[in-house]
């Protein structure tokens, strides 16, 4: 949704600013309506010690892949080598993504990887861009970009049958929470509350946003661009209904919104620079961040403990195949290549982040704090963007009444 808190910027995935403004969006036609005329029109488908996990690695100069819609296409390199053109987050997601998958991609494929990093009107550059030419090939997404995007044709119709078999090993979970018609489930990260050694009593919950020990503490910080998932965790944390389901019923908003009112907020972040410079400032004891951006840097801030709540939410990005590319087929193998088990084994090395394939492995201890089976997957709460868009005006406006307020 997001995601670095190194010595360089973390940025969230933020919303797009073009289609949507703090992920207000009205659909022009409903989701039932387009997934009906593409698939008419295309026909297709403080953490303790625990056991390391173990993990497969990646063959040196891995297989070789069909090039079928490689030759002959726009955007080479200077030696006639086809140049993929990828978006991913910027920060440390973008720096890990391209250490991780760029030397694999370029084993696998007679092609080179141009990472681009960003998050911010994403959707507007694609819009912008003539529908023949977009600015890249392949994009990550998560809600509500991916939700947008769809509606708006931004996005190839995925062809799984063709190019993307590997989609038969991502979990159900992953797949049910949103359609996948247009982009693939690949990897996302759960919220992590962060909070300072220092309180009268550990931040182990959602719920404990609104204990004496919180609110009687300099503060909560979140995240002030996406609001979905201050308010997921606020949803986890209210009770009222089973996981986050607060967010889809009209009958508990006024019970949400009472609860993440009742947060202390004192620090808005579009950034893990932002939440650790705030924590530093003293601004904020507690916060509502993601794990992939904070696990991996948790040694380089003393004081500062994270908890993994059981019942929790989480972003999910979906990785896209732009409107216009004339690199489809090369797009969807590298999906593909995104969703083998043995590629999300090695990108773990680098990035926490849960990964939505069955057969891979972990590096290290993630498998103790990240989903390892599908009963795991499904107690972790992902925005469903469909059900949430009928009220996302009032949602943003709150959200930004909130902001203005503090």
């Amino acid at each position: 949704m997001p995601p670095p808190s190194h010595a360089h910027e973390s940025h969230t995935p933020a919303a797009d600013s073009t289609l949507f403004s703090d992920m207000l969006y009205v659909p022009l036609v409903s989701e039932r309506q387009h997934s009906q005329s593409g698939a008419d029109r295309v026909g297709e488908t403080g953490h303790s010690a625990v056991n390391r996990r173990t993990f497969l690695g990646v063959a040196g100069a891995a297989a070789t892949t069909a090039m079928a819609g490689c030759s002959g296409m726009g955007g080479n390199s200077g030696d006639g080598t086809p140049t993929l053109r990828v978006t991913a987050w910027s920060g440390n997601y973008g720096e890990r993504f391209t250490q991780a998958i760029k030397p694999i991609f370029e084993s696998r494929f007679d092609a080179t990887l141009e990472v681009n990093t960003g998050w911010n009107s994403l959707l507007a550059k694609i819009q912008s861009a003539p529908p023949d030419d977009p600015p890249f090939d392949v994009t990550v997404t998560c809600e509500p970009i991916y939700y947008n995007g769809r509606n708006a044709d931004l996005f190839e119709p995925l062809r799984y049958d063709e190019n993307i078999p590997n989609i038969d090993g991502v979990y159900d979970y992953y797949k049910d929470v949103r359609p996948i018609s247009h982009g693939a489930p690949v990897d996302g990260a759960p919220l992590t509350i962060l909070y300072r050694d220092g309180l009268d009593q550990p931040v182990e919950t959602w719920g404990d946003f609104t204990s004496e020990t919180v609110t009687n503490s300099a503060g909560v910080g979140v995240d002030s661009g996406f609001w979905i998932y201050p308010l997921l965790g606020a949803a986890v944390g209210t009770d009222a209904a089973p996981g986050a389901g607060e967010l889809y019923e009209e009958q508990y908003h006024d019970t949400l919104m009472d609860t993440l009112e009742t947060w202390p907020i004192t620090g808005w972040a579009s950034s893990g620079t932002d939440v650790w410079q705030q924590f530093q400032n003293g601004i904020i004891d507690a916060a509502q961040w993601y794990f992939g951006q904070v696990y991996y840097d948790m040694e380089n801030h003393e004081g500062i403990s994270f908890s993994m709540p059981e019942a929790n939410a989480g972003y999910m990005d979906n990785w896209a195949v732009v409107r216009g590319t004339d690199k489809r087929t090369l797009g969807e193998e590298f999906i593909n290549m995104l969703l083998d088990p043995e590629v999300q084994s090695k990108w773990s090395e680098d990035h926490p982040l849960f990964f939505t394939t069955e057969g891979m492995s972990y590096a290290g201890d993630l498998g103790d704090y990240l989903p390892t089976t599908a009963e795991e997957a499904e107690q972790m709460a992902l925005p469903r963007w469909d059900d949430v868009a009928p009220y996302s005006e009032t949602f943003s406006n709150k959200f930004k009444q909130m902001k203005t307020q503090g």
